[in-house]
């Protein structure tokens, strides 16, 4: 670990650089002697950059409020009046306002994942076709009715800002917010070079070549810690470089919709962190999610700007160190946060009147059984999920359930810590099961009969596992959204995940409910092609392969013809001691994965070689275009 105070200036200026493993942080904090409000920072031992993950849709959400400020835009007109060619196959797209892309309230499904992030590759593909896809895709809501993070609501306003400016996103960035706040480390695919980018690490150790980020307003700004701290201090009160007082106290304001969780700004993910707000802190966060990590605090009034960067762990994490250097900075205007310590919740018994929560409960992943054995706790259990999974809850006096760690039953169990309550909510017919921060997680389902013959077109299918094929041989896909367990339970008739079943060959959810528990879903249907079965994710942009249609890859494969969309997928089963070696043409990519779907060796993988030990059992996929084949020699 090496710690560098780069630049203190008078107590007031405070720069702070850290650099751990292959991630970034910094702070910027107090009044400047220029008027940015930013302080003189480097960048340290290299110039290494990541991707900032969804930290870049505040980029995107400023650019359209200066566009706002000039008149250009307004929040609460139709989307489709700025981009005329956007289309969906629901009447309702045309109540999609600008303000409800900011949100989170738009109604769209949420996330375009294929083709997203690909390896040593730029494309425009991603976002040229963008738009051909939504038109074939429904609202899961009505536009407006509650918060549901969508990142395809960020790529729309891209759009937007490249169709009102007439200039493409990179260079309206470039010149509207990067050269305004001097941002040299900072930029898309297209200006910067991604071979700058720290390096991605998967299961544990295993290092990646750089990934490209192409949802650029969702998702894919490229930048180093000191600048997004920097990007940070265009919303300190009275810094008018950027945005209007009146734009940036718009983005401050609560957005959240019929008390849906978190509290969204306009593209703030947080507006209101309580023991900030009680010492009369207002708190803005931004964290994003990639293969890269990301979060952005900004204290407007305070003029502190905290920014932490990472490769490996989690925005949480990067919050979580945030916060700690908010504190610091905080501390030294005099201004102590309260962080008071949880009490050890008071235990009692289930309440006679909660027994009418009992029941099948779903979410996007999985139908859940909740019960109350005994009344001593309740018993949360998955009834159709890739993986079982069981957990008890006790009753405490605040009317919250929380989560204890060993058997309730044996008098030994204590609560799970740091401690995770959840509590029953109904509203709008329907019965919620909420947790305080992150707002509903599952909802009750409705008793509804399933006809015998579509139940049992997918209880054949249950228990099979589904593999990625559409993605593109540098989509990374294929690191982690590689595949697709279906699950049918006697217990939960006319459910498959958390799906509700519609025919023998489509399934959908019933019903959404608000919050994050419902975000980047798509409905399912089943196909058949040349007598293979696939599970088609459309609104994720994902098709994948039963493993009824796998063959084992056996000794005498020598060659495999590669084919553009229809990756090929080979199950390892009862090899021993048996190394190949892979002679791979451009344009072309090869995984193998252990029984447990750990990824063994990549193309992708930084200075491996093309010799590869297989494992004993497991899964080995050929990804590339058509007229080339990889050659195999054992």
């Amino acid at each position: 670990m090496t710690k560098k105070i780069i630049k203190i200036c008078a107590g007031i200026i405070m720069g702070l650089s850290l650099t751990v493993s292959a991630g970034a942080l910094a702070v910027n904090a107090g009044n400047t002697p220029d008027e940015s409000g930013t302080a003189d920072m480097y960048s340290g031992a290299d110039d290494s950059i990541l991707n900032i993950a969804s930290v870049s849709k505040m980029y995107v959400t400023a650019a359209v409020m200066q566009l706002v400020d000039s008149g250009k835009v307004e929040l609460d007109t139709a989307v489709a009046d700025y981009i005329t060619d956007f289309k969906m196959a629901d009447e309702r797209y045309m109540d999609i306002t600008v303000r409800m892309l900011m949100n989170h309230t738009s109604g769209l499904m949420g996330s375009t994942y294929a083709g997203a992030l690909l390896f040593d590759e730029k494309s425009r593909d991603y976002h040229n076709t963008f738009l051909q896809k939504l038109k074939r895709q429904h609202l899961k809501a009505d536009p407006g009715a509650f918060n549901c993070y969508c990142n395809d609501g960020f790529t729309l306003l891209e759009i937007l800002v490249e169709r009102v400016s007439g200039l493409s996103f990179t260079e309206y960035m470039k010149e509207n917010i990067s050269i305004p706040l001097s941002l040299e480390h900072t930029g898309t695919l297209w200006d910067m070079d991604t071979d700058r980018q720290i390096p991605v690490y998967i299961n544990g150790n295993v290092k990646l070549n750089p990934v490209v980020p192409q949802l650029i307003g969702a998702g894919g700004i490229l930048s180093d810690a000191e600048d997004v701290c920097r990007f940070g201090t265009a919303f300190f009160t009275g810094n008018n470089i950027l945005l209007s007082e009146k734009a940036k106290c718009e983005m401050a304001e609560n957005n959240s919709v019929d008390g849906c969780l978190p509290a969204f700004g306009l593209g703030w993910d947080n507006v209101e962190k309580d023991e900030y707000k009680k010492a009369g802190v207002n708190l803005l966060s931004k964290g994003g999610d990639a293969l890269h990590h990301s979060n952005l605090l900004v204290a407007p009034d305070e003029k502190i700007s905290v920014a932490v960067l990472s490769s490996g762990g989690s925005s949480t994490n990067c919050e979580e160190i945030c916060l700690e250097l908010m504190d610091v900075a905080l501390s030294e205007q005099g201004i102590n946060i309260v962080h008071p310590e949880k009490e050890r919740p008071e235990l009692l018994t289930v309440p006679d009147e909660y027994l009418k929560y009992e029941g099948l409960y779903a979410n996007t992943e999985m139908t859940m059984s909740i019960s109350f054995p005994d009344k001593q706790c309740m018993l949360a259990r998955s009834v159709t999920a890739e993986k079982e999974f069981e957990a008890q809850y006790m009753y405490t006096a605040d009317g919250t359930f929380v989560e204890m760690s060993g058997d309730v039953s044996s008098g030994n169990a204590i609560p799970v810590q740091p401690v995770q309550a959840y509590l029953f909510e109904e509203k709008n017919g329907q019965i919620y099961l909420s947790h305080p921060e992150m707002g509903c997680m599952l909802v009750k389902l409705p008793e509804k009969q399933t006809d015998e013959r579509m139940q049992k077109a997918w209880d054949e299918r249950s228990g099979l596992y589904y593999y990625l094929v559409n993605g593109s041989y540098s989509d990374s896909s294929y690191t982690d959204n590689n595949r697709l367990k279906l699950c049918t339970s006697r217990e939960a008739p006319g459910m498959v995940n958390g799906y509700r079943i519609q025919d023998e060959d489509h399934a959908g959810y019933d019903p959404i409910m608000p919050g994050s528990a419902s975000r980047d879903i798509s409905d399912l249907r089943m196909e058949r092609i040349n007598g293979k079965e696939y599970a088609c994710l459309d609104d994720l942009g994902f098709k994948l392969i039963s493993e009824n249609d796998i063959p084992v890859f056996s000794n005498d494969v020598r060659s495999v013809e590669l084919t553009s969309g229809e990756a090929g997928w080979y199950k390892i089963d009862g090899i021993k001691d048996v190394t190949i070696r892979l002679d791979i043409p451009q344009n072309a990519a090869v995984y193998v994965y252990d029984k447990y779907m750990n990824i063994k060796y990549s193309s992708y993988m930084s200075g491996y070689g093309y010799s590869i030990p297989l494992p004993e059992c497991g899964m080995i996929v050929f990804i590339g275009e058509s007229g080339s084949s990889v050659n195999i020699s054992r």
